[in-house]
């Protein structure tokens, strides 16, 4: 019987990325691997752990330019400004080019087992992701900023081309500088509202009381860990899968991690994906039906979710719920054409809020439901490599 409770001693503490206590969880994973004498391999890559307080910084401090330019009446400069700011963020988070967040970058490492029959006709992985984060806000407070994200980008534009306008009208007419000096008031004061709102949030979540991670995503790892003592000890329980059990660092960075392992791989056999996000809470099960970013999101397999679904009625008598969006490292194998979905749990009081801060703490963590979701992960592979369930086809990118 796995020992649970040793697991989640060491997944509740902070582990954020790039620190020497991350350093010394992945050291500790590997040291009690081997003390189980549990094979393991180690996927080495370059992380950018500081990507959020990079961006924070470049918005508070390149929209704070932009609207003094206008206001100040300099013209051309502002346009500028404007022209330059904008690909700094959405560079680093939505084409992955570390344009502005590649200070302190350094390397970070994946943690790979693998269990397989001699001949294997199929992969599924199955992975969760052991790195934690501190934010200023919670998510639904954070969320208001997200969804504005577009607006803000507008708002750079018009301020940038008001400059311009500046620069071009004669001075005998000062009606329409005038209005264009209003206009710059009205559209300025929301910008910076909006980047220094967003910014400080991104700065300042170290200065809150820090999130131990033991519910995000301390338990998953905990069970993903169950579930290789039991495929350790019972090798011939697969007889077409290979089983890949991946534990993420960089996931709380934009998905670092699993996005550069699914980049690494090649894949010669037929692969799904389950990703485990904030499991063992004391609510029902969720499968969430989106995953991505904010300036992309993509389904989830319907295959993969009939499945896991499935092995969640079986093992509890329940029917999870489906919900979403989620942005989790599911979405670095749906963004591969990989067949993914995402399966965690709720909060009874909290639902999906309470991360990224201290309210996850190991208290929230109900010790019961880690064997459960071991059995619902086992009944999952089971259903796959039986072909009890057609293994999922590969889906659009």
């Amino acid at each position: 019987m796995p020992d649970y409770e040793a697991w989640m001693k060491l997944f509740s503490i902070p582990r954020p990325n790039g620190s020497a206590a991350e350093r010394r969880t992945e050291r500790a994973i590997t040291r009690r691997l081997a003390a189980l004498g549990i094979p393991y391999e180690i996927h080495t890559f370059r992380s950018y752990p500081y990507i959020w307080q990079c961006i924070g910084l470049w918005l508070i401090v390149t929209r704070t330019a932009l609207v003094m330019a206008v206001w100040l009446g300099w013209g051309w400069a502002a346009l500028l400004i404007a022209l330059f700011s904008l690909p700094g963020g959405i560079a680093d988070v939505a084409f992955h080019f570390p344009l502005i967040s590649w200070p302190g970058n350094q390397p970070a490492r994946n943690i790979l087992l693998h269990f397989s029959p001699p001949r294997p006709e199929q992969e599924i992985i199955l992975s969760a992701h052991y790195d934690t984060k501190t934010e200023w806000l919670d998510h639904r407070q954070r969320m208001f900023f997200v969804k504005n994200l577009p607006l803000g980008i507008l708002l750079s534009v018009l301020l940038g081309i008001l400059g311009a306008m500046q620069a071009t009208l004669p001075d005998n007419q000062p009606s329409l500088n005038e209005v264009i000096a209003w206009s710059s008031y009205l559209l300025g004061i929301p910008l910076l509202f909006l980047a220094w709102g967003l910014g400080l949030h991104f700065i300042l979540g170290a200065l809150r009381k820090p999130s131990q991670g033991a519910v995000d995503d301390g338990a998953a790892c905990a069970i993903l860990l169950g579930l290789a003592e039991h495929y350790h000890h019972n090798p011939s329980a697969l007889q077409r899968t290979r089983l890949t059990v991946a534990l993420f660092s960089g996931e709380e960075i934009n998905m670092q991690g699993s996005r550069a392992y699914v980049q690494s791989r090649n894949w010669p056999l037929p692969t799904a994906a389950l990703n485990l996000e904030v499991m063992a809470q004391n609510g029902a099960y969720v499968i969430w039906e989106r995953d991505g970013t904010v300036f992309k999101l993509r389904p989830n397999s319907p295959a993969v979710i009939e499945a896991v679904s499935s092995a969640v009625r079986q093992v509890t008598g329940e029917t999870p719920l489906l919900v979403g969006p989620v942005t989790s490292d599911g979405g670095s194998f749906s963004s591969a054409g990989i067949p993914a979905a995402t399966l965690g749990t709720y909060d009874l009081n909290l639902r999906d809020r309470g991360f990224h801060c201290a309210s996850d703490h190991l208290g929230r963590v109900v010790m019961s439901r880690l064997p459960e979701a071991v059995r619902i992960a086992i009944r999952f592979v089971e259903m796959l490599d039986t072909r009890e369930f057609a293994f999922p086809e590969p889906t659009s990118r």
